[in-house]
């Protein structure tokens, strides 16, 4: 009797234990559907490529993406896949850090689609990898037509800049030229020769900033070679103390006397007449102006500080634009500084500026970077500014 009640109970435990795996398996099976249309439905596209790199997934945004159904690519090869997808998905799977890839594919109609990929870690001891493909194309047509907008915003800039600086000095010619019309005195005609031949200084100076600020060195090559850091600042210190006109200021020069940088000589010179300027000016008699180098990296950071009034991020944005100045009008063209950018970014090098300066509520500073140099070695205009030269 005992027995058969023994066996009554276990079957029925084996009757709920059934039942319950029944919704168990369900359950999971419900899970695994709903687990499949959140990725199938996913906004970005999705592929699982196993570890014999046959795709095992591929959502509806890779779908769209590619223009390949799931069940035409499931389960192929990538080597099997049509262009460009072999080698844009292979070149994601090669990179074991996950790094983010950007890439321009060919669609099939001729049109050019950009997308960035990142592939996933291994799963499953490196059986699995999951690709994500995002379409950033209409973000990249908007770019580019942002950065047309610029360029012809930045024609425009340099077209009023360039109708001001030689406007002014043409209508002025016009002036003079109808008073002298109009007089015969000898001490007229002789002031009235020398403001046009003022104003066409002023002309001819614009001009030739302008063709600098498109062929530095008036179209010859750069001449590179080893210069001594500190020499080519005291020289472009000298020279401007010979200008009676300029601002008086006083220097530092602690540069390091064994510094060598890799840059033209004449060119690194107008760099520095332009920023030591430019410093003096802004200085305006409030402390020195201090020039100081560091070498990193192969390269030497070279900085030069004025403590003058601190300068908006406005400004500092600006800085480098053809025409721009916050001198007064007829004190500067807006030439220099954009000049100085072409000049070093020529010779290799980087500038920017920063305000105030670190640690201080004051000045500006003027940063560039150029590389290293050493007299032994014979530099060419074709070098890369490799020091294992």
């Amino acid at each position: 009797m005992d027995s058969g009640i023994n066996v009554n109970a276990l079957l029925g435990l084996a009757a709920l234990l059934l039942i319950a795996l029944c919704f168990l398996s369900a359950a999971l099976v419900r899970q695994r559907r709903e687990f499949q249309q959140a990725l199938n439905d996913l906004p970005t596209g999705l592929c699982v490529i196993s570890g014999d790199e046959r795709v095992l997934n591929w959502n509806s945004q890779m779908a769209s993406f590619s223009g390949l159904a799931p069940n035409k690519v499931q389960g192929r090869r990538l080597s099997m896949l049509p262009a460009p997808w072999p080698d844009a998905l292979g070149e994601a799977l090669a990179e074991k850090e996950g790094r983010v890839i950007k890439q321009a594919l060919d669609g099939s109609a001729g049109d050019k689609r950009w997308v960035i990929l990142h592939s996933s870690q291994p799963l499953r001891d490196g059986s699995l990898r999951q690709i994500v493909v995002e379409d950033i194309t209409d973000y990249e047509r908007l770019h580019d037509e942002l950065e047309h907008k610029e360029r012809l915003a930045s024609i425009g800039r340099l077209a009023a800049g360039v109708a001001h600086e030689i406007g002014n000095p043409v209508t002025g010619i016009a002036c003079v030229a109808q008073n002298l019309a109009d007089s015969a005195d000898a001490g007229e005609l002789e002031q009235g020769t020398a403001e046009i031949l003022k104003q066409t200084e002023r002309i001819t100076r614009t001009v030739a900033a302008l063709m600098q600020l498109s062929h530095p060195g008036s179209g010859s090559e750069i001449d590179y070679a080893a210069c001594n850091l500190a020499d080519c600042v005291d020289e472009a210190v000298h020279l401007l103390s010979l200008d009676r006109e300029s601002t008086s200021a006083e220097f530092e020069n602690r540069c390091d006397r064994e510094q060598l940088v890799l840059a033209d000589s004449q060119l690194l010179l107008q760099v520095f007449l332009n920023l030591l300027d430019n410093a003096q000016t802004a200085a305006a008699g409030d402390g020195p102006v201090r020039v100081h180098a560091a070498l990193e990296d192969g390269h030497v950071r070279i900085c030069v500080d004025n403590l003058g009034d601190p300068v908006s991020q406005e400004v500092l944005d600006q800085a480098f634009e053809p025409f721009f100045t916050t001198k007064d009008v007829g004190e500067g063209t807006g030439l220099g500084l954009a000049l100085v950018r072409r000049m070093i970014e020529d010779m290799g090098g980087q500038i920017s500026l920063l305000s105030p300066l670190p640690s201080n509520t004051l000045g500006v500073r003027a940063e560039l970077t150029l590389p290293t140099a050493k007299y032994e070695i014979g530099y060419t205009t074709d070098t890369d500014f490799d020091e294992s030269r």
